[in-house]
């Protein structure tokens, strides 16, 4: 697991089965605007090679943003520049991880919405299609992973009228076929699993969810903030006819605040 502090001033990659921890040290000063992910690149000869990509936006002498990214390598302790990555769109929510890359939802109002992949083998960004065309910012996606074989999105379609007195809305989870380790495969969706929730009575502020298929079930964790000074969780198990909280704790907001539920597979990977 990749670990920062409330500063952002040190990285920490923790192996919890074994817990062996080490710590990173920058190449710059770490940024407050700044992306996170730990992945690893796979070869014939040397099995899986554990990489973190780091991406931030820094103002140069023109006072122009710029951004960059960077790789810090676990096997020879040392960060690189990535001199060429056609990164032209902004990255959404807390990206997700599957054998050994991640994804996000990026994009915006001009070009429309997609799922970017950051592979950690090639070390280059890959642009891959939701489930369905997403031109606006009127849709509220999720991301996750099924049973680390598959991806998964949350849609609500948050178009309508917030005022209205009709707010009941449908929440739809795709879900793709099998992620291969082949890149030249083509990402394909489908979707059985549709429910209709009335938003009056139930938060729709969804920060990640993890996914039941065969008995299609979900777990959903969202989080409240109240004038920046509470921060509340919810988390809800919904299925076919069923929408039920089954738990609510709040905390004073801090810059850490946001909910999550993962998967976790244990690994004996020495790190």
């Amino acid at each position: 697991m990749l670990c920062s502090e409330l500063g952002n001033d040190r990285l920490v990659v923790w192996n919890p089965c074994t817990g062996q921890t080490r710590n990173i040290k920058a190449r710059t000063s770490f940024q407050t605007n700044q992306t996170y992910a730990l992945g690893y690149s796979t070869s014939s000869s040397s099995g899986h090679s554990y990489k973190i990509l780091r991406y931030f936006d820094y103002r140069n002498d023109q006072e122009v943003w710029v951004p960059q990214c960077e790789i810090y390598d676990l096997s020879s302790d040392s960060w690189r520049v990535l001199d060429s990555f056609p990164l032209e769109y902004i990255m959404f929510l807390d990206g997700i991880s599957l054998k050994g890359d991640t994804y996000w939802v990026a994009g915006h109002n001009e070009s429309g919405y997609f799922m970017m992949k950051f592979d950690f083998t090639t070390e280059r960004f890959v642009r891959l299609p939701l489930p369905i065309p997403i031109e606006r910012l009127v849709h509220r996606f999720v991301l996750s992973v099924v049973r680390d074989e598959k991806l998964a999105v949350l849609l609500i379609d948050d178009s309508s009228d917030y005022l209205s007195y009709d707010r009941s809305e449908a929440m739809r989870i795709w879900v793709s076929n099998k992620i291969s380790e082949d890149a030249n495969k083509d990402l394909s969706w489908r979707s059985d699993f549709v429910l209709e929730v009335d938003f009056d009575n139930y938060s729709k502020n969804f920060r990640s969810f993890l996914l039941d298929e065969e008995n299609k079930v979900a777990i959903l964790c969202c989080g409240i903030e109240f004038v920046g000074e509470y921060y509340t969780t919810i988390i809800y198990i919904i299925g076919e006819d069923m929408l039920k909280e089954v738990y609510t704790g709040t905390i004073t907001a801090s810059r850490s605040h946001s909910p999550l539920v993962i998967t976790y597979l244990p690994s004996l990977v020495r790190i």
